[in-house]
């Protein structure tokens, strides 16, 4: 029991730690975005969400903020689900992977913008993981879920091309259709899918070997 309850309280630390390194990065990313003049408060808004780096990153402080505070309610039992957290892990390692291999040799970042980029790329994403490793039980997901957890990235590719088709503005350029064209920001966009995909079978998989190791030690 006090083993249990040690290993509580050094979860509740880590995303504690999430929950605050995501309340300073978030605003100040706004803040930073905002101030530029040629932006209102809707459209600094809407350009601030048009990022998967800023909505996934925002789902990961939802998602610490009711564990570490939601109680009895049905977004705490959501988000506390090994199904939905692993998930939430997926989309956030998406994040870093894709900037890290991708972005990082493209952009010269300096002061704040250069904390907040490494807080949403690199750090947060580690400590979602090490979370995810060290403090969530792991249970049995079936492969099928994959599915289920592509509708986000989905809709959020979607969504890109038909609003740069209006506004002309793509977030990253790999699904820059002025630049590239409409087929290849598409086969761009199905690639990183299938990357979607294969993280999402390697921690389900690492799941389900937990959960086994689990039982036979029972």
């Amino acid at each position: 029991m006090e083993k249990e309850n040690t290993t509580t309280i050094k979860g509740e630390i880590l995303l504690g730690i999430i929950f605050a390194l995501e309340l300073y990065a978030l605003p100040v990313q706004f803040y930073l975005l905002f101030k530029n003049p040629e932006f209102t408060f809707f459209s600094a808004a809407v350009r601030f969400f048009s990022f998967f780096t800023i909505t996934t990153n925002s789902i990961v402080f939802l998602c610490s903020a009711f564990l570490l505070f939601g109680g009895k309610s049905r977004a705490n039992a959501f988000f506390r689900k090994c199904t939905t957290i692993t998930a939430i892990t997926v989309y956030i390692l998406i994040v870093g992977i894709v900037f890290n291999l991708l972005l990082r040799p493209t952009l010269h970042l300096e002061g704040h913008h250069l904390i907040v980029s490494e807080i949403f790329h690199s750090v947060v994403p580690i400590l979602f993981l090490v979370f995810w490793l060290f403090f969530v039980s792991p249970e049995k997901i079936s492969f099928k879920t994959i599915w289920f957890w592509l509708v986000y990235p989905i809709i959020y590719m979607i969504y890109t091309i038909f609003h740069g088709f209006i506004s002309s503005f793509y977030p990253y350029p790999f699904i820059d259709v002025t630049k590239l064209g409409l087929q290849t920001a598409l086969v761009n966009g199905v690639f990183v899918l299938i990357a979607f995909v294969v993280l999402s079978a390697i921690l389900i998989s690492i799941s389900k070997i937990r959960t086994k190791k689990i039982s036979l030690e029972d």
